[in-house]
């Protein structure tokens, strides 16, 4: 539907905060779509979200900053992005995505999050993490994974308690954005070869630093919180046998996803953290682009060819020193990743895998149907986990493979 200067144009509800220097950050907390834009352009949308036409937003404009605006075609921008809920009356667009658990109120999680809670929180993830040290159990062997001799029961019991502590994780984030009121939403989704349990903050683009730190921080917390408790517990009340194993495989997998927390190279916790404290806007972005531009700038060298030009040029000057070093991290982090995927998540699932295998093909020579039952539970639990992680990943990378299968095809024409 085309945009015209009689367009009648009613806005979605925006989020706005003022980044300093004439600079401000817009936009749709529902669907984390936010851009920067001038002061020009945040008083026009204020205008017209408050029910102004277009002419009367552009005269707004003009009284507060002396300037001028195109307002048909920013309002065509504004469809774009999907800021605009009707045009001439007419629906157009995504429609509002409510926020998960939506009866959960500021004032139900906020004492929390006060300081006198904080301290005695991390004063019992200390005393948690100084039990294990002084027992010798702080990083566990892979081993102790292997609860039982059932490698079924094992899968299934280790999956119940890591989903149930990821649930936990998952919760916090949201609870420490709902204190800030900000819009926040569950779901799954990939980073690289992992699938992920995420929840959504988009809406943090409009809240304070201080709300941002909070909410990045919740999920670290709450699993240090619960290996602290696995560490007390066993020294408290000295279990054994299948108590003693499963708070130990708790522990371990939560130590591996607070490690992966740190791979810095993706989208995880501690990356928007450190992009916090660096105050860019998209580090994750530019590092990727500032290492394929050294990439391809040494190829060039190499093979004398024209150097292709520093994407960092379009970067903010404050931004470009933290850019530069964050992506060598990129590619440290990926180092530190497969080392531990080949000593710690390589191991279990090859043995897991093997196990599974040698009891389906035992129980299938001796007729013995429980061992059946325990090998192609493991595969089929397994199974099921990586095909979801298949169909997000297409999802997510759909335009990427398509245009990569292009060029091989090419590439197969061509020889």
């Amino acid at each position: 539907m085309p945009v015209t200067a009689e367009s009648r144009v009613e806005l979605h509800p925006l989020q706005f905060r003022d980044e300093g220097g004439g600079q401000w950050i817009v936009g749709r907390a529902d669907i984390g779509e936010f851009v920067e834009v001038p002061a020009e352009a945040a008083t026009f949308l204020r205008a017209l979200g408050g029910g102004t036409d277009l002419d009367g937003a552009r005269d707004r404009v003009r009284g507060a900053h002396g300037e001028d605006i195109d307002a048909v075609s920013f309002v065509d921008d504004l469809v774009d992005l999907g800021f605009v809920a009707r045009l001439d009356g007419v629906a157009i667009g995504e429609p509002p995505r409510p926020p998960s658990l939506r009866r959960l109120r500021p004032e139900h999680v906020r004492w929390v999050f006060r300081w006198p809670v904080l301290v005695g929180v991390y004063a019992f993830v200390l005393a948690g993490l100084a039990a294990s040290a002084r027992r010798g159990d702080l990083f566990p062997s892979f081993h102790v994974y292997f609860i039982t001799g059932s490698q079924s029961v094992n899968l299934a019991w280790n999956t119940a308690m890591v989903l149930t502590a990821i649930a936990i994780h998952e919760f916090w984030h949201l609870a420490a954005a709902r204190v800030d009121g900000v819009h926040a939403r569950f779901g799954l989704g990939t980073r690289l070869q992992v699938l992920v349990a995420q929840t959504t903050v988009a809406g943090l683009w409009g809240a304070s630093r201080r709300a941002r730190f909070r909410v990045y921080l919740a999920g670290v917390t709450s699993d240090l919180v619960i290996i602290a408790g696995c560490s007390l517990a066993v020294e408290v009340f000295a279990p054994s046998g299948f108590a003693l194993r499963s708070l130990q495989a708790l522990s371990l997998s939560l130590l591996l996803s607070i490690a992966q927390q740190f791979a810095l190279y993706m989208r995880t916790d501690m990356y928007f953290v450190l992009q916090e404290s660096l105050r860019c806007k998209n580090l994750y972005a530019d590092g990727w682009r500032y290492v394929r531009y050294v990439t391809r700038r040494t190829a060039a060298a190499l093979f004398d060819r024209q150097a292709p030009a520093n994407p960092l040029h379009d970067v903010p000057s404050h931004e470009r020193r933290p850019v530069k070093v964050y992506s060598w991290l990129m590619v440290l982090g990926s180092f530190v990743s497969v080392a531990l995927f080949l000593y710690y998540q390589g191991p279990i699932l090859v043995y897991l895998f093997a196990k599974a295998g040698e009891h389906a093909v035992d129980g299938t020579a001796s007729g013995n149907v429980a061992k059946i039952a325990d090998g192609i539970t493991v595969f089929a639990i397994e199974g099921t986990l990586q095909v979801l992680f298949v169909r997000l990943f297409i999802v997510k990378h759909a335009p990427k493979l398509r245009a990569a299968f292009g060029f091989f095809r090419v590439l197969a024409v061509r020889r």
